[in-house]
C-alpha cells in the first residue's frame, strides 16, 4: 500500500512538470530589472542622476582639507603649499613638479586635477550621449530635456576649462566610450574653448534661472559667467560685458549690502566665543565681530547662505540632514598651525609647544583650538595676499571689512593655554603669542605653516556632527559663484576694451560694499592695469576661485592681443601651439615672480632645509602622472611641454566644432583618428 501511495505521487508530479514544459517560457529567467542605459537614463530623473554626480565633482573640489580648489590657489600669486611635513610637496617645482609624483593629497593635487576631472566628463557626457533616450513631450523643443543638456554642456565646459588652463592640450572625450578606448591623443586647447563657446551659448539659452531650480543646481547665470571668461580667450569682450549685464541686472542675484542686513542683527560669530560642546564661555577676547555686510554674507548660521540674494551657484551642505556630504574642514586647510609640535609656536625664552594640542570635548583641554579652530597650515597666503593688496600708500586698511579685526585673524587673537605654563607659574599663561621673545628671537621657527593671518569670516562654521573636539571646520554651505564676481569679471572686460572707467566703477562697486578706504580712479587702473582687477578679485574671492587658472586665462589674452601688461612686457604667440609658446614665456610666470614671495625669493623650510620653493616658465602648466598615458597604448598621448615624456609629444589634433543641442560624436571619429 505504501508503494502504491509513492508512485502515485510520483505521478502527479510528472504530470505537473509535463505541463510546465509546455510552456515556452518555462525556466527562462526573468529579472526584475535591468541595470542599462536604456532603463536607467529613459526620463528626465535618471537623468538628473547622471548629472548630480556630475555636481558633486564641483563639492568634492571644495569640501574638504586638502582638495583641488586650494591647490589650484597654491599654484598662483595667492598662497602656497605649506604642508612643511612633505619634502616631496609641489614647492621645489624643479625637483618634485615631475610625471612620477605620485602625492594626491594637501602636498599636490596634480593627479587628481587630471584624473577626476574626466571622471566629473564622462558623467556630463552621459547625459548628453542619452539625452533623447526619454520619450519626450514636443521632442528636442522640450524645455526639460535642453535645460538639463545645457546644464551638462556647462558643468563639461566648467572642467575642460580646468585641464586646459592646468595641462594644456588635453585629450577631449565627448561621449562615453562604449568599450575600453587606448588611442587617446591630445587636442589643441583652441578648438575645445571654440567648442566649449557653442555649448555654452546653448546652456545661456535653455537652463533655468536660479529661482526655478532647487539650491545647488547651477542656473543660467553661472553658465552666463562661465561663458565670459571663454569668449574673453578668444578676444569676444563686448559679448562677455554684454553677458555680465544680464547677470547684474536680470534681477535674479544682487549685490548684499549694509542695508540688507535683517533689522536688530548687529553681530556676527567667526568664533567660538563658547565651547559648542558644553555652551560654556572659553578665555580670551569674544568670537562676536560687529556685524557688517561682507561677515554676515559669510555667516553659516540659520543656512544664512542658500537665501543670501548675492548667490548664483551655490554648494549645499548642512550638518544633520540626510544626503549632505561631510565637514568642510576648511579652517583646517586654510588656518594656520598654532597647535603644532614641530617647529611651532613656542613659549617665549623656551622650546615649549605654547598652545595645548590635547583635542578634546571639554572645558579645560584645547580650548585655543576649540575657540579658533585646529587649522593645519595646507594653505599659507604669500605676503602679497596678507600684506600688500591691504597697503595704500604705507596704510594698512583695516575698515575693508575683508580685512577688519576679527573678520580677519591675527596670531596674537590666540592665548597660550598649554596647561603645563600654568602648572610651572609662567607668566606668559594665558597671554596673546608673540612671534619674538625678549630678545628678538623668533617663537615660531615653522612661521610657512604655523604663523600667518587669514580672512577667517569666510572659513568658519561650528563643528556639531564630525570632530567637534577640534573645531577645524564643520558642515558649511558654500558659494561657487555670487554677483561679486559678475562685477569683476565685467570690469576685466570692460579693461580689454580700454573702457577704465568702466573698469574702476565695476571695482569700486564692490570696494564701497566691503567699506574700503580708498577707491579706483581711471588713472589708477590705467596705472596697474588688468592687475586692478586682479588685486581686487584676490581681496574679495581669496578662497573662492581657481586663482591659478584665472592667471593661466588672463596670460593666455595678454599672448593673443599682444596689449602691454602694466610691467612694461608684451607677451606673443608663436604658431598655433598656445602651451609651447606659454611654457616658455607667459605673463602668469612674470605675476609669480612678483607677487610671490616664496617662489621668487627661493624661501627655504624650517622643517627640511633642501627643501625652498623654485618654478620656472614651464610650471605655468602642470605634469600628467605618468601612469595616466602609459595605459594609452595604442596612440601618443602627450606630456605637458617641458616634462620627461614631453620629448616624444606629437602634433596635437584640431577640432572640428559640432552643433549644441544633438549628441555628439567622438573628436578622434569626426577626424578619422579612431
Amino acid at each position: 500500500m505504501k508503494t502504491r501511495i509513492i508512485n502515485k505521487k510520483l505521478l502527479i508530479l510528472l504530470m505537473v512538470m509535463v505541463s510546465f514544459s509546455c510552456q515556452e517560457d518555462f525556466l527562462e529567467e526573468k529579472p526584475l530589472s535591468f541595470l542599462s542605459p536604456d532603463n536607467t537614463y529613459n526620463d528626465a530623473a535618471g537623468l538628473q542622476t547622471a548629472l548630480d554626480a556630475a555636481l558633486r565633482g564641483v563639492l568634492t573640489q571644495w569640501n574638504g582639507d586638502t582638495r583641488e580648489l586650494m591647490f589650484n590657489s597654491n599654484m598662483s600669486d595667492a598662497s602656497v603649499v605649506s604642508a612643511t611635513d612633505k619634502p616631496d610637496a609641489f614647492v621645489d617645482l624643479r625637483v618634485y613638479a615631475t610625471p612620477t609624483n605620485s602625492r594626491n593629497n594637501d602636498a599636490g593635487r596634480a593627479r587628481s586635477f587630471y584624473a577626476d576631472n574626466y571622471n566629473h566628463i564622462k558623467k556630463a557626457n552621459t547625459v548628453i550621449d542619452f539625452i533623447d533616450n526619454p520619450d519626450w513631450d514636443g521632442g528636442t523643443a522640450n524645455p526639460e530635456r535642453n535645460h538639463l543638456l545645457g546644464s551638462a554642456y556647462f558643468l563639461r565646459a566648467f572642467f575642460y576649462m580646468q585641464l586646459t588652463m592646468d595641462f594644456g592640450n588635453v585629450a577631449f572625450p565627448l561621449t562615453v566610450a562604449a568599450e575600453a578606448k587606448r588611442d587617446f591623443k591630445a587636442f589643441y586647447m583652441q578648438g575645445i574653448w571654440d567648442q566649449m563657446i557653442v555649448d555654452l551659448e546653448y546652456a545661456v539659452e535653455h537652463m533655468k534661472p536660479k529661482s526655478a531650480l532647487a539650491l545647488g543646481q547651477p542656473p543660467k547665470d553661472a553658465a552666463r559667467i562661465l561663458l565670459a571668461k571663454y569668449y574673453m580667450l578668444n578676444e569676444r569682450f563686448a559679448e562677455a560685458e554684454q553677458l555680465m549685464d544680464d547677470v547684474i541686472n536680470g534681477g535674479e542675484s544682487i549685490l548684499f549690502t549694509d542695508g540688507m542686513i535683517p533689522s536688530g542683527v548687529t553681530e556676527v560669530e567667526v568664533a567660538n566665543t563658547n565651547n559648542p560642546n558644553t555652551g560654556n564661555p572659553l578665555p580670551g577676547r569674544s568670537g562676536f565681530a560687529p556685524v557688517d555686510a561682507v561677515n554676515y554674507l559669510h555667516m553659516e548660521k540659520d543656512n544664512q547662505k542658500l537665501s543670501n540674494p548675492e548667490g548664483i551657484w551655490y554648494i549645499v551642505n548642512t550638518p544633520f540632514v540626510l544626503g549632505t556630504q561631510g565637514r568642510s574642514a576648511r579652517i583646517r586647510a586654510w588656518g594656520p598651525n598654532f597647535v603644532s609640535t614641530n617647529l611651532g609656536v613656542w613659549e617665549p625664552g623656551t622650546t615649549r609647544t605654547g598652545t595645548d594640542v590635547q583635542q578634546s570635548t571639554s572645558d579645560s583641554r584645547g580650548r585655543m583650538m576649540k575657540k579658533w579652530g585646529r587649522g593645519q597650515g595646507f594653505a599659507r597666503p604669500t605676503n602679497y595676499s596678507q600684506y600688500e593688496i591691504w597697503n595704500y600708500d604705507g596704510v594698512v586698511d583695516e575698515q575693508d571689512y575683508r580685512h577688519k579685526d576679527l573678520n580677519w585673524f591675527e596670531m596674537e587673537d590666540v592665548l597660550y593655554d598649554n596647561p603645563s605654563l600654568e602648572e610651572d607659574g609662567s607668566p606668559y599663561y594665558m597671554q596673546p603669542l608673540r612671534l619674538y621673545d625678549d630678545d628678538g628671537n623668533l617663537t615660531c621657527l615653522d612661521t610657512i605653516r604655523c604663523w600667518f593671518g587669514y580672512p577667517r569670516y569666510k572659513f568658519f562654521s561650528t563643528n556639531f556632527q564630525d570632530r567637534p573636539d577640534r573645531q577645524d571646520g564643520g558642515k558649511m554651505s558654500m558659494y561657487v559663484m555670487r554677483i561679486a564676481e559678475a562685477y569683476l569679471v565685467r570690469a576685466e572686460a570692460r579693461f580689454w576694451q580700454g573702457d577704465y572707467a568702466g573698469t574702476a566703477d565695476d571695482i569700486n562697486t564692490i570696494r564701497t560694499r566691503a567699506n574700503a578706504m580708498t577707491m579706483y580712479t581711471v588713472a589708477d587702473v590705467m596705472t596697474d592695469g588688468i592687475g586692478a582687477v586682479l588685486d581686487e578679485r584676490n581681496r574679495e574671492l581669496f578662497g573662492e576661485e581657481y586663482r591659478h587658472d584665472e592667471l593661466v586665462r588672463v596670460s593666455v589674452i595678454l599672448a593673443k592681443t599682444g596689449q602691454a601688461a602694466y610691467n612694461g612686457k608684451t607677451y606673443s604667440i608663436s604658431g598655433t601651439d598656445i602651451e609651447v609658446s606659454l611654457s616658455a614665456n607667459s605673463f602668469y610666470y612674470d605675476r609669480m615672480m612678483e607677487k610671490n614671495n616664496f617662489f621668487r625669493d627661493e624661501v627655504p623650510w624650517a622643517t627640511y632645509n633642501t627643501t625652498k620653493y623654485t618654478m620656472d616658465p614651464m610650471h605655468i602648466y602642470w605634469p600628467v602622472y605618468q601612469p595616466y598615458l602609459v595605459g594609452n597604448v595604442g596612440a601618443v598621448l602627450n606630456q605637458t611641454t617641458g616634462y620627461n615624456g614631453a620629448e616624444s609629444n606629437i602634433e596635437p589634433l584640431t577640432h572640428i566644432i559640432q552643433p549644441a543641442g544633438v549628441p555628439n560624436i567622438d573628436p578622434m571619429e569626426a577626424l578619422n583618428q579612431d
